[in-house]
């Protein structure tokens, strides 16, 4: 049977395995003269290259071990549960909601793999973590598994100021801005459409530090504008134009956005298409500063062979642009 203490190292490895490689973030553990129902905390990062600190902190407990704490209830099928017992809840919840950021616990299933085990993880400040028919059980939702892609959940978990401060910041100067012309006759569908098409025209304008050359054509236009959108989401897309013109030609780090479709073709290659991210602060000469976020949409031509030189390899299109902490419902 496998001791308490190497179950802690099995659990803590796992942790600090996934954090330090696959999200390339830090991680400090405490030591256990010091623990304080935290066991280390994660320093969240962004980018691979050269990742920079967002200024995150997120205080971990971790608990290993399927045969010890792993309990399972009927009346709760998608959630798995854990129990630490009453007054161990008692005892440690005031320590987790008083630490100065989240707070989450990450369970270590060790009975399965002790080598690759799975772990899943749940919010220890969330009320509907904690077991309303067991006041010593937390409820972990089986969907929420503590994974490469858990880095997001993270991120979104110390909000949006950390994030924000790692964030190029353009200057937009009233050149660069859309600023629709007032009169009866005036429309600023006509203004935002006669931006655009000069905007179309500028290559040089067009060419991203990262991606390339990114096509200024319907394809985007056609998104912001469809009819089964917002108008007042349009309305913003277009006062929002000019920003989507500067982040593509200044913003070098690239957002991949869910996950690429992929489609075989006649002659062995792929197909890839998937949507990118831009994103930067923009100060305005009008009006408050913003996080202003663009998508482009890719589509990518896989070959098997590395000699194959096949033509447009690559294409990628502005498709739509708007305030990120407006929320990016109908973008």
């Amino acid at each position: 049977m496998t001791s308490n203490r190497v179950k802690e190292r099995i659990g803590v490895n796992a942790v600090s395995r996934m954090v330090e490689t696959s999200w390339e973030s830090g991680w400090q553990e405490y030591s256990a003269s010091n623990d304080d129902a935290i066991d280390g905390v994660i320093l969240m990062r962004r980018g691979t290259t050269n990742p920079i600190d967002t200024g995150g902190v997120v205080f971990v407990q971790v608990k290993c071990g399927g045969n010890g704490y792993r309990q399972d209830q009927r009346q709760y099928p998608e959630h798995i549960g854990i129990t630490l017992g009453a007054q161990y809840v008692e005892v440690h919840r005031p320590r987790w909601m008083r630490v100065p950021g989240p707070a989450v616990l990450v369970f270590v299933d060790d009975t399965v793999d002790r080598t690759n085990p799975p772990a899943w993880w749940v919010d220890l400040k969330d009320e509907s973590s904690y077991s309303p028919t067991n006041r010593g059980m937390l409820l972990i939702p089986k969907a929420q598994r503590f994974a490469h892609h858990t880095k997001g959940d993270f991120h979104r978990l110390c909000g949006s100021g950390t994030q924000d401060r790692t964030l190029n910041v353009i200057e937009l100067s009233r050149t660069e801005t859309l600023i629709p012309r007032l009169g009866r006759t005036e429309s600023l569908r006509n203004d935002a459409w006669e931006f655009y098409k000069a905007w179309r025209f500028d290559k040089a304008a067009r060419i991203n530090p990262t991606l390339g050359e990114v096509l200024v054509n319907r394809v985007g236009w056609k998104h912001i504008t469809r009819r089964d959108r917002l108008p007042e989401r349009i309305m913003q897309s277009w006062m929002l134009l000019g920003a989507a013109k500067q982040i593509i030609a200044q913003e070098s780090r690239v957002l991949n956005f869910g996950r690429a479709t992929v489609r075989d073709l006649e002659d062995g290659s792929k197909l890839v298409q998937d949507y990118l991210g831009l994103r930067s602060t923009i100060t305005f000469p009008y009006r408050h500063h913003a996080v202003v976020q663009v998508v482009l949409k890719r589509s990518r031509i896989l070959h098997p062979s590395p000699s194959w030189r096949g033509s447009d390899r690559q294409k990628v299109w502005f498709y739509s642009v708007y305030e990120l902490r407006r929320g990016g419902l109908g973008i």
